[in-house]
Formats: C-alpha cells, structure tokens, sequence
C-alpha cells in the first residue's frame, strides 16, 4: 500500500523597499530575483502589491504552462546593482508575503515563494541621477 506525501517546496525571494524619489508618501517594493517593481502608500503596502503582483504572474504562467528557463514560472531576472546595492543598507521589515501555486502545475518545482523584505531609508542611487 502506498501513501501519497504533498511536499511544499520554497523558492525566497528577497525585495528591497524604499521611498519613491518622485512620488512624496509614496514607496516601491523592488525584486532583487525578478526585477518586477510595484508601489504603495507605504512599505507594508507596497510589499501587498509585490504579493499580488508575484500571484498574478505565477498564476498566468502556470495556466498557460509558461516557465522561465529555470522552471520557474516567472523569469529570474536580477535587479539593477543599483537597487542590489541598497540591501546592505537596509534593515529586514518582519514583513513577509507569500506567493503560491495552488495546484501542481510544475512538477518537481517550487510552489510557493516567501518574499522578505528590507527597508532602505534612500532610493537607489540611479534614482538620484536624473
């Protein structure tokens, strides 16, 4: 007789927030893996907006069985060294969300993916440059 075991396997991603340079109140949430940016009215915020910025994308390309070439279902792709830069400056929030596959759609892959989060009290430094 055989038992069927569900495993959950984690990929973290890490997402460093800081305050938007052009936007006064404003914050963005930057995927140090993924490069996606999103924006809220404050850190926690825009971490919500990472979180479901993260689940549309996962959800559209598991649907359509789209993988990066890593068998993700998005594309890892590296944030700017400007934006890397920030994380030695910045300070983990606590704050933490989560973006997972429901069903299995990638099989032998990651289903959910943690973000944590760091907040940096400056933008990066190509915000500054304009």
């Amino acid at each position: 007789m055989s038992t069927a075991v569900e495993v959950t396997v984690e990929f973290p991603l890490r997402i460093v927030i800081y305050p938007a340079p052009d936007l006064k109140g404003q914050w963005i949430a930057h995927g140090l893996e993924t490069d996606i940016v999103t924006q809220g009215d404050s850190p926690e915020h825009a971490i919500e907006m990472m979180g479901d910025a993260m689940k549309t994308l996962i959800d559209y390309s598991s649907r359509r069985h789209l993988t990066g070439r890593q068998g993700l279902p998005f594309v890892l792709r590296p944030a700017p060294r400007e934006v890397w830069d920030l994380i030695g400056e910045s300070v983990p929030s606590g704050l933490i969300a989560r973006a997972t596959i429901a069903r299995a759609s990638i099989k032998g892959g990651p289903s959910a993916w943690p973000l944590y989060s760091f907040v940096s009290d400056k933008p990066p430094a190509f915000a500054n440059a304009g």
